[in-house]
């Protein structure tokens, strides 16, 4: 049978939607309106075999010094290659994965000069995309399983972690289930403005939160004092496999020790009993600190993989490259 990796047509974008619902390893983040809302020019390639669509990858690109980079908008987990789920005998879906993968691989590399994307939790095999001359590397994340009950959810936690959440509430700090984006947005500036840093691409992060509110795929828990102040936000967003963490902010002026874990809780316990999902993924950080803090609710240690490819040209020392593409020796 004939097959082939093509761009899909806006008028096929509800096809790739439904076949994203239909993955185990789909997530928000793979379908249109996600992308769409990034603000970036984006392609979803789909892998073809006769008229049937088999597999795909949504991808932006972006062009910065002549240079074109195929990648993940900001704020964006999750990506990499769905694959359709079939009844089939092990050895037959892994080989046909293989053939659709290092076709995309080189699909990818004929039309941009640095591609870099992380999979979903789930996926492991890389080996085409290695074969392909991609290089692997892994990041981490803490998926809870939230299929159990509250009782073992709680007793799972570390015990630093129950203690801080019991004052938290004994101090007189409630949750606040809201749409206010705003108030989240706040917090997570000031957040970063104690780190000395900036929020990059703000107005980004109101086009999803945007999108997310329409479809009603999106919630902030904001952790409020005695006096009505909010002192702590997360952020969650939701697909039909999980729940995703992906803003927190907190107000060290105004702070709790147990704010911040105290919304998680509740982020936790709303994806459970109101949203009825089995997974609340935690988006680990490699950051150290960022990372105990997440190790501490009793998720399981999760690898997400991510390739990277960089075209022949951008490894040659500058002088040359600069002769290939004039736009660099722009001062």
């Amino acid at each position: 049978m004939n097959s082939e990796v093509r761009p899909l047509t806006k008028d096929e974008y509800a096809l790739w939607d439904e076949f994203v619902d239909n993955s185990s390893r789909g997530t928000l983040f793979h379908k249109s309106f996600w992308l769409k809302s990034c603000g970036r020019k984006f392609v979803i390639y789909g892998y073809f075999k006769g008229p049937e669509l088999y597999a795909g990858i949504p991808i932006t690109n972006v062009r910065k010094f002549g240079v074109k980079i195929a990648s993940q908008p900001i704020l964006t987990p999750y990506g990499g290659v769905l694959f359709k789920e079939q009844d089939a005998k092990y050895v037959s879906q892994i080989s046909a994965e293989k053939e659709a993968s290092q076709k995309i691989a080189r699909q990818l590399k004929s039309d941009a000069h640095l591609v870099h994307f992380s999979f979903s939790p789930g996926s492991v095999d890389l080996q085409s995309f290695i074969w392909e001359g991609f290089s692997p590397s892994v990041m981490y994340t803490y998926i809870i399983q939230t299929n159990k009950s509250l009782e073992d959810l709680w007793k799972a936690m570390e015990g630093t972690r129950r203690t801080r959440i019991r004052k938290a509430e004994k101090d007189g700090l409630t949750i606040i289930q809201s749409d206010d984006f705003n108030q989240t947005m706040n917090l997570v500036e000031k957040t970063f403005m104690r780190q000395h840093e900036k929020v990059l691409s703000e107005a980004m992060y109101f086009r999803y939160n945007k999108v997310l509110e329409e479809r009603k795929q999106c919630k902030s828990f904001l952790a409020v004092d005695r006096n009505g102040e909010c002192v702590a936000s997360v952020y969650i967003a939701w697909d039909k496999w999980r729940s995703y963490y992906l803003l927190g902010g907190y107000d060290s002026e105004r702070g709790h020790s147990g704010a911040s874990a105290l919304a998680i809780w509740y982020a936790i316990k709303f994806t459970k009993e109101e949203l009825g999902l089995d997974e609340f993924d935690l988006e680990g950080s490699m950051v150290p600190q960022i990372e105990q803090f997440f190790r501490r609710f009793g998720g399981q240690l999760t690898v997400r993989h991510i390739v990277t490819w960089t075209h022949p040209f951008l490894k040659l020392p500058v002088i040359v490259w600069r002769s290939i593409h004039p736009i660099l020796s722009t001062p």
